[in-house]
């Protein structure tokens, strides 16, 4: 990974940049750092060329709002993210594996970045656009995309990065790498990103409600019903109790995914991910976690899941539609890399609730956890 460090930029090189956010070299942080490079990445004299590309093609993409199930959800014609839709690395078999090419070992022509965390992390400018300004952070080792272990480092880039919104797609919940790597882009602008923050203020969106599924001193833990897809909500000041509270999360979800078995086109759970060379170890998950330093405030959503693929991917012919329902997805941006998909899921929204509906787990499912979550202390 030698190759990647050497990839990173230094202040004096950012130092243009900084100046453009009126930012002095005295109040440099790595949140500033991380802005800087956004800047320098999309210069047009000394940026990342594919990035620049892809911007001016997001740029006439084209996006639409809809109400699914009293739910509004934007749904967005995205070529840029074509490569993350149709990534098939975590459902080819092991006869069909070959040698590929990790393109976070293995960095763009022009693509630099910023090392955070002692080095551990170089934080990426993703050329696959959701929003301008959206991020890669890969570990600076080739390390398997497994969150076990690893969530104290989300809690930890969330905090030195709080202008932004930190992602972790799971294996089989969206991640198109093995290589380990959070995403990130800023804050709260998905759908449902505010959509929540709205919920948790007291104020209606849609149907949806929270229900509370833990309250002690120093945390609270929501679920939202009537929101289209499963998701839970922690909100908490204080970093230890969101570490435990998610270890355990992860112990009760992955008793709960055991019922994911025997569905058409879905492998089984705990069955072998041969792209990681191993047995499924842990639950399949979304998560977005985000810092607010008014507030020393952290609030996580995690979305558990059965899958990533809905049941219309593995349609033949004109009745496929390509979706990959991740965390970008989960948090109400639902992107399409084909005409004809976006045309068919705008004049049938109730494809869209189904897409959520295959992928996120069952109502039975989510009882059962409901349930477990409560026993948490």
């Amino acid at each position: 990974m030698m190759a990647v460090i050497e990839r990173h930029l230094t202040d004096t090189e950012l130092n243009p940049y900084f100046q453009e956010l009126d930012i002095t070299l005295q109040k440099v942080n790595d949140n500033a750092r991380v802005q800087a490079l956004i800047l320098q990445q999309t210069d047009p004299h000394k940026g990342y060329p594919r990035l620049i590309k892809n911007l001016a093609t997001f740029s006439k993409s084209l996006s639409t709002e809809l109400t699914v199930a009293t739910i509004p959800i934007r749904l967005v014609l995205n070529k840029t993210r074509r490569q993350s839709l149709t990534s098939s690395t975590f459902e080819k078999q092991a006869g069909d594996l070959a040698e590929p090419t990790c393109f976070l070992c293995n960095l763009d022509v022009g693509q630099r970045g910023v090392l955070i965390l002692d080095g551990k992390f170089i934080v990426l400018t993703n050329p696959g656009i959701t929003l301008p300004g959206d991020l890669t952070i890969a570990a600076t080792q080739h390390e398997l995309q497994l969150i076990r272990g690893r969530f104290a480092e989300m809690i930890d880039i969330a905090a030195i990065l709080p202008a932004f919104s930190i992602y972790f797609n799971g294996a089989l919940a969206g991640a198109s790498s093995t290589h380990f790597h959070f995403q990130a882009g800023y804050k709260d602008k998905l759908p449902g990103e505010q959509q929540i923050q709205r919920l948790l203020a007291g104020r209606a969106v849609g149907n949806a409600r929270l229900r509370k599924i833990v309250k002690c001193a120093t945390m609270e833990v929501f679920q939202i019903e009537n929101f289209l897809r499963s998701v839970q909500i922690v909100v908490t000041k204080d970093r230890q109790a969101l570490l435990e509270f998610f270890d355990y999360y992860l112990q009760q979800l992955q008793k709960v995914s055991a019922a994911i078995k025997n569905i058409p086109n879905y492998p089984d759970f705990g069955s072998l991910i041969p792209s990681l060379g191993q047995k499924e170890s842990e639950p399949r998950l979304n998560i977005m976690l985000k810092y607010y330093p008014d507030y020393q405030a952290f609030i996580a959503g995690f979305f558990p899941k059965r899958f990533n693929r809905p049941q219309c991917y593995f349609q033949k012919g004109r009745a496929k539609i390509v979706l990959g329902m991740a965390i970008k997805e989960a948090l109400g941006n639902l992107i399409t890399c084909r005409k004809p998909d976006y045309d068919r899921l705008q004049r049938y929204p109730e494809f869209i609730a189904t897409a959520y509906q295959d992928t996120s787990i069952t109502s039975e499912m989510e009882e059962a956890f409901f349930r477990a979550l409560k026993t948490f202390k």
